[in-house]
């Protein structure tokens, strides 16, 4: 029950920066402001995610995570029950930073407590069965929220999300139970260090930093193709947002069939599972904007891109909670942070190219940036494969 409900309070925030996107023009709309303006609402929440889940990581590490999550999901919950009741933009812009802000609080703190109530073994395992989550987010949560917002209006879709955010923090509440870290990680010692000396410590962590560095530059390249492929599918084969949506939906599918199989990666190796997943990306994101003009085969090369993206990142999120496993929180809060720092990055790269030479010049960037991440995370003075040697040694 707790790790479900863990997976259930992921798939509930993780469906807002999916969500907001296909209900910008009705949000738009209710305000009476140009939709670009409605569009500020992503970069918003992302901003507010990636600047508290560094800070809530580094201020909360000695509190209880499912405290910490819990709180995080009422303040969520909260923000979009009363995003129902505003009548100007700028209050929900306010409300937005504070469901953002709940967000970045409350996804490091569940990666994190996976990474508590499960040996590094048998961890990939485990954190599969909470990241599937975000597939649930994007297969189940963002379809049904465009179909409420069609049929009830964009504020009681989202009071059916902050519905069941409430759900997942009364299940948590419930099920939570007291995690204590072993005595070999030396938790206690690091738990009580100085705000100050537990960010040196991450930062000058050589095998954290390459973890941090490696998931920043997939992320990047991720959200650079993810941002032009609805728009691409819509222009070359003249398409409604619906035949778009429900063929990256086949990218939800895939990481569900990959991260509810998380015991493979354990198999096969954490770093290992993410070297060959990054190669596999260097291939599929150069190849998807090729694919584009032929749906059968876009379908199925979506479907390969979540199942290579699924075992990638749960092998990397497994890898980022043994690393410092008494800083835990702080290290997967910082995993968190990378993500928007590779989207801020990639960015104005993407667009340029996007705009000079076309989506396959941005696929291939992405396919030559998985590339190279993976041959970072492979280089040995890396020292990041020490942890599978380690627990997996004779």
């Amino acid at each position: 029950m707790l790790v479900w409900g863990l997976a259930a309070a992921l798939a509930t925030v993780g469906a807002t920066i999916f969500a907001i996107s296909p209900l910008l023009a009705d949000i738009a709309a209710s305000f009476g402001v140009a939709p670009a303006r409605a569009g500020s609402l992503v970069g918003v929440y992302g901003l507010s995610m990636a600047v508290v889940a560094p800070t809530v990581g580094l201020f909360a590490r000695r509190l209880p995570r499912a405290r910490v999550i819990v709180a995080g999901l009422l303040v969520f919950a909260s923000a979009w029950f009363a995003a129902g009741a505003v009548h100007r933009f700028e209050a929900l812009v306010a409300l937005t930073l504070a469901a953002g802000a709940a967000t970045g609080a409350v996804v490091p703190a569940i990666y994190a407590y996976a990474g508590d109530l499960s040996s590094f073994a048998g961890r990939a395992r485990m954190m599969g069965r909470v990241v599937s989550g975000w597939s649930v987010a994007i297969v189940l949560v963002v379809p049904l929220m465009a179909l409420a917002s069609q049929a009830i209006g964009w504020q009681r879709a989202f009071a059916g999300l902050a519905a069941a955010a409430l759900a997942a923090a009364l299940v948590l509440a419930a099920a939570a139970r007291p995690v204590r870290v072993p005595a070999e990680d030396d938790g206690d010692d690091d738990a009580r260090l100085p705000v100050g000396t537990s960010l040196r410590r991450v930062l000058a962590h050589r095998p954290t930093r390459v973890v941090l560095a490696v998931n920043c530059i997939d992320m990047g390249a991720f959200y650079a193709v993810y941002a032009f492929l609805g728009s691409e599918m819509r222009r070359v084969n003249d398409w409604g947002a619906a035949p778009a949506g429900l063929v990256i939906a086949a990218y939800g599918a895939g990481l569900l069939i990959v991260t509810l199989n998380g015991r493979a990666i354990d198999r096969i190796g954490k770093t290992r599972s993410a070297i060959g997943a990054l190669c596999a990306l260097g291939l599929v994101l150069a190849g998807l904007p090729w694919l584009v003009g032929s749906p059968a085969w876009l379908v199925a090369g979506i479907l390969v891109w979540g199942c290579v993206q699924g075992a990638f990142f749960t092998a990397i999120t497994a890898l980022a909670t043994e690393q410092i496993p008494g800083l835990r929180g702080v290290v997967t809060a910082m995993l968190s942070g990378s993500t928007y720092l590779g989207v801020t990055l990639f960015s104005p790269l993407a667009v340029l190219l996007y705009e000079q030479a076309g989506f396959p010049a941005v696929g291939a960037l992405a396919g030559l940036a998985s590339v190279a991440a993976a041959a970072l995370l492979a280089w040995p003075g890396a020292q990041v494969a020490m942890v599978d040697r380690r627990v997996n040694r004779p």
